[in-house]
């Protein structure tokens, strides 16, 4: 009896236990998919698939259908035999924009599950955009993000602002800093950043002088990267984001992503397009009737009479000798020029389930709008490699690229004032073909008459840069879920920059020297990053813990050489070929270290927690200062999982709630300055060198401090046809390094401290992505992104009894303007007039002094109080069309802030506007009387005018960026010639500005520079 009982109950629980089913989920293309839900229908029996894809799950012993499903793969059932004990299952993965591989710090992730603030920018996105800089990109497409050309040259720069001004500019007079957030390539800070790379002047680096209103103007190292391989661009903003990244991401961090090789037959890859740019429009000058008119009755109102006598105070040339029936518009003449613009791109990808590679070069030239030759080329190279054992434990990884660039143009930033010349100015050119110095016994030495406008084609500027980036990763899985890495990158840019006058291009009158400048610099980053990752799946909850270590060492060093007295022009180009010369060079080491770690939960597919923390150490600092601790926490729920959410909300496809808080930080204030360092001078004393201080020994500061907190909604609507993010954030930047002002005679001019002044950034960020219209034939998809920011000075302890109690409010924006209020012309006098703060009215205000903002007022400021894009694709079978804006609210310099820099009634050609001023008592106009000198009334009201809020008026824009028009043809047609693929493709650029901007463009708001060209280019696309 007893065995019977036995065997009942052996059976019982065998019964109880049933059958269970092992199995692997992969996709068509046999890649292993995780965290797939396998359930029993008709039961609560489920379970998750692993990193490889497998699972193991009790089905029972009767027949049962499996169900798989997952965020990322459509729903699948599946019938199980009696027998069944083993399956493999195929599913087919969802192409939806919440499950796109998103690079995040030191690892990936995706918008459905990731708490941070990023937007990815996919290569898809900007491939027939044909530019040559990968800035130029992301203008428009991010929110938070704000790029802007400084000019229309091939190869200008760009400033980067991500999330508003953190730093306060403590030097009066100075550029104020431009807060760049962190880039880095394939997973290695790029060496110089986004610093300009050229050390001399240029037609692109015209100076900080307020009449080119240009002083980021210079050279980008970014010329150097071809945007056509990149694969993506992630911008990180918030804390969850940026805090794995420490003291280095205060600013937000920009990762790039290059192309690599895909397992598959090898593929051959060519695009090439060319095209041209052409100036937009811009504001009439007079031309010379108008011009002698000007000049006449300046003269009139000055009670002077103009003479043809080089040795008078009233010497006037261009009234009395030069051709007054000569007409030219120099504008036309020295920017009229097409600019024509070449790329060509060749590809090589392919590999096997062990190797992958990809193998591309690239070539690319683009001309000056103005006469010469002169034109900025670049050629380069990258190569991809992955390579994994069988079993897939161990891999490695290299990515590199090199790139060859030379940008040549003019030494001289008094090219971009041709517009000023007068309309009747003498042809540059004599019968010889030589430059001419004297027309007509005027001497044309710039110090009356400008000097020959096109001496600066001898005037040479040459810049060659030499770029480097690369990266080699180690990993090394020992059991499922652990990942033991180690990467070893390095990047390294070099700059050979030339800039020479040679005497043929002065004038002969003031016996000039031929002089040149040589220099050349190196920027190296080495890093070294050992990781450990560990990923685990306990039932319903997926955490994944890392733990990693960074080792970085940047080396900068640079040389200059300044030679003149050259005996022959021809000799310029050499430093040893000039009698006298002028050394100096620069060398800077800096020294970091950190760890660093995150925790990531997710509970269910619905609770998230992640959490961050670094630990940095910078050479930076002095003793006892060098490190400082960094970190962020952040949560999330999808909420649309929640069944109650699901029954009541049907249309909703996707909800999250995240927030995070974190704080980030900044070393950023150069390298040694917690020592006291002395430097050579050029001068000598008693035949021995100088030295000189450098800085004021303080060891004493340390770690700015960013906190960021942020809380934003996702939603999804309709099968995530309508996507909506919308963000609030908060960061506030405290104990400032800064360059405090100090007294003269204490012997420096500054020390580095902290200061404990705190600047917030606010705003509201919002994206919408809708998929309008989805047939067969037909699509229409439209994505727009605007934000809202505020930069305010919190707090500045101090300031009303400080130095700085003029340039800044506790309260407002660091960009804030404080100017006088200009009351118009005096109907009387013909001067410009000012309120004084009293009310009453004058030409002659009070400017700010012993702290007092007297007759100065608070104008406003220059930060955009909303900007984003728009982008708008439509598919007809093989047609599409991709129309993107960019729109910005904001207030900025006007013309009159540069032109009136020149006294209108001067030798300098105005602007047709300028005509509208004032010539008798009683007339209402609107700009003073004509004067040709800087003491009387009007030269005086000038000099105060330039400051008053009258150059500063709407900056607003909306700007068709792109209009791209492409068309694959049928692969019908292409079997002939083997290829798989052949896009044409033609794209307009900057094609229609709409603004009430006081100038020639809105963006750069420089009207003696090169604003952002109209370009027009026809390309091609193959794949073989």
């Amino acid at each position: 009896m007893k065995k019977l009982l036995f065997l009942v109950y052996i059976l019982c629980s065998y019964a109880t236990y049933g059958q269970s089913v092992s199995g692997l989920v992969v996709d068509p293309e046999s890649k292993p998919i995780p965290s797939v839900t396998v359930a029993v229908k008709g039961s609560n029996k489920q379970t998750y698939t692993d990193d490889g894809g497998r699972f193991t799950i009790d089905v029972g012993n009767s027949p049962s259908n499996l169900i798989f499903s997952g965020l990322m793969v459509h729903r699948r059932e599946v019938s199980l035999r009696d027998s069944t004990s083993t399956v493999k299952i195929v599913l087919e993965r969802r192409e939806n924009a919440l499950d796109e591989i998103q690079v995040v710090g030191y690892g990936t992730s995706t918008k459905r599950y990731n708490l941070g603030s990023v937007t990815s920018i996919k290569a898809e996105d900007f491939e027939t955009q044909a530019v040559s800089n990968p800035l130029a990109v992301l203008q428009g497409r991010v929110p938070g993000l704000v790029v802007s050309s400084t000019s229309g040259m091939p190869g200008a720069s760009f400033t980067v602002q991500l999330r508003g001004q953190n730093s306060v500019n403590t030097n009066r007079g100075t550029i104020p800093p431009m807060d760049n957030p962190l880039f880095i390539i394939d997973g290695v800070p790029f060496a110089t950043q986004n610093e300009n790379i050229n050390r001399f002047s240029s037609a692109m680096s015209p100076g900080s002088g307020r009449m080119f209103n240009n002083a980021y103007g210079g050279l980008s190292p970014f010329n150097s990267i071809n945007p056509d391989d990149i694969a993506s661009i992630e911008v990180l903003r918030d804390a969850d984001a940026t805090a794995i990244y420490g003291s280095r991401a205060g600013n937000g961090v920009i990762l790039i992503t290059t192309k690599k090789g895909k397992q598959g037959k090898t593929e051959f890859t060519w695009s090439a397009n060319s095209g041209i740019g052409v100036l937009g429009y811009g504001m009439q000058l007079m031309n010379t009737t108008q011009y002698l008119e000007m000049r006449e009755e300046a003269y009139k109102n000055d009670g002077r009479v103009p003479s043809d006598n080089p040795a008078s105070s009233t010497y006037a040339p261009d009234l009395l000798l030069f051709d007054r029936d000569r007409n030219v518009n120099w504008k036309d003449e020295f920017f009229g020029k097409k600019s024509r613009n070449s790329i060509v791109n060749l590809g090589l990808s392919g590999g096997n389930a062990q190797t992958q590679f990809r193998f591309g070069t690239n070539y690319h030239k683009a001309t000056f709008n103005f006469p010469g030759d002169f034109s900025d080329q670049k050629v380069g190279m990258i190569l991809g490699i992955h390579h994994g054992t069988n079993d897939k434990k161990l891999t490695f990884d290299f990515s590199g690229t090199y790139n060859h660039g030379k940008n040549n143009s003019s030494s001289a930033p008094n090219l971009l004032l041709a517009a000023n010349l007068q309309p009747n100015y003498p042809h540059p050119y004599g019968n010889n073909g030589d430059l001419i110095w004297n027309y007509r016994g005027v001497s044309l030495n710039g110090a009356v008459v400008s000097a020959n406008p096109y001496a600066y084609l001898l005037q040479q500027y040459a810049m060659g840069t030499d770029a480097l980036n690369s990266n080699m990763v180690f990993s090394y899985k020992p059991i499922p879920g652990l990942n033991i890495r180690s990467s070893f990158g390095v990047s390294n840019f070099r700059t050979d920059e030339y800039s020479g006058s040679p005497k043929s291009s002065r004038t002969p009158e003031f016996n000039p020297i031929a002089e040149a400048n040589f220099g050349n610099s190196s920027f190296t980053s080495l890093i070294v990053e050992p990781q450990v990752e560990y990923t685990r799946r306990f039932g319903g909850l997926e955490m994944g813990a890392l733990l990693g270590g960074t080792l970085q060492s940047n080396m900068n060093k640079s040389n200059e050489v300044y030679a003149s007295g050259y005996m022959s022009d021809e000799l310029i180009g050499s430093i040893a070929g000039a009698p006298n010369k002028n050394a100096s060079d620069r060398f800077s080491e800096y020294r970091y270290g950190a760890i660093f770690g995150r925790v990531k939960l997710n509970l269910h597919g619905k609770y998230l927690f992640s959490s961050n923390f670094r630990r940095d150490g910078s050479s930076r600092f002095g003793p006892g200062r060098q490190f400082g601790n960094f970190g962020s926490i952040g949560a999330g729920w999808l909420f649309n999982e929640e069944h109650f959410i699901k029954n009541a909300i049907p249309v909703l496809s996707f909800g999250k709630l995240r927030g995070s808080y974190g704080v980030t930080g900044s070393d950023g204030i150069g390298d040694y300055n917690f020592l006291s360092r002395w430097q050579p001078t050029f001068y000598q004393y008693a035949g021995q060198l100088g030295f000189a201080p450098v800085n004021h020994f303080n060891d004493q500061f340390s770690w700015a401090t960013t906190k960021k907190l942020e809380f934003a909604l996702e939603l999804g609507f309709f099968g995530d046809r309508l996507l909506l993010t919308t963000a609030w954030y908060r960061n506030r930047t405290g104990n400032q390094l800064v360059n405090y002002s100090l007294p003269i005679s204490t012997g420096f001019g500054s020390v580095v401290q902290n200061w404990d002044a705190v600047v917030e950034n606010n705003g509201l960020e919002a994206i919408l992505q809708v998929s309008l219209l989805k047939k067969s034939a037909f699509s229409w998809s439209s994505s727009f992104n605007l934000t809202i920011p505020q930069n305010r000075l919190l707090s500045f302890p101090g300031l009303a009894e400080s130095s700085y109690a003029t340039m800044y409010t506790v309260g407002r924006s660091l960009r804030s303007l404080y100017l006088f209020r200009y009351a118009g012309v005096d109907p009387a006098s013909g001067i410009f007039t000012f309120s004084k703060n009293d009310g009453t009215i004058t030409s002659t205000p009070q400017d700010a002094q012993n702290g007092n903002f007297n007759d100065l007022y608070y104008a406003g400021n220059t930060d955009p109080r909303y900007f984003g894009g728009m982008m708008n694709s439509f598919s007809y079978g093989a047609l599409k069309l991709d129309i993107f804006m960019e729109f910005r609210k904001q207030i900025g310099k006007n013309f009159l802030g540069q032109v009136y820099n020149y006294r209108p009634g001067g030798t300098s050609n105005m602007p047709v506007e300028l005509l509208d001023r004032w010539q008798e008592e009683g007339d209402v106009a609107a700009y003073q009387q004509y004067s040709t000198v800087s003491n009387s009334a009007a030269g005086r009201a000038t000099r105060i005018f330039v400051n008053s809020d009258e150059v500063y008026s709407d900056a607003s824009y909306i700007r068709l960026k792109m209009l791209s028009l492409s068309y694959d043809l049928p692969v019908s047609y292409l079997k002939g010639v083997g290829a798989q693929r052949l896009n044409i493709f033609t794209t307009a650029q900057n094609l229609l500005t709409f603004t009430r901007f006081r100038g020639n463009d809105p963006e750069t708001q420089s009207f003696y520079g090169v604003p952002p060209l109209k370009s027009f280019i026809l390309g091609l696309q193959m794949k073989f």
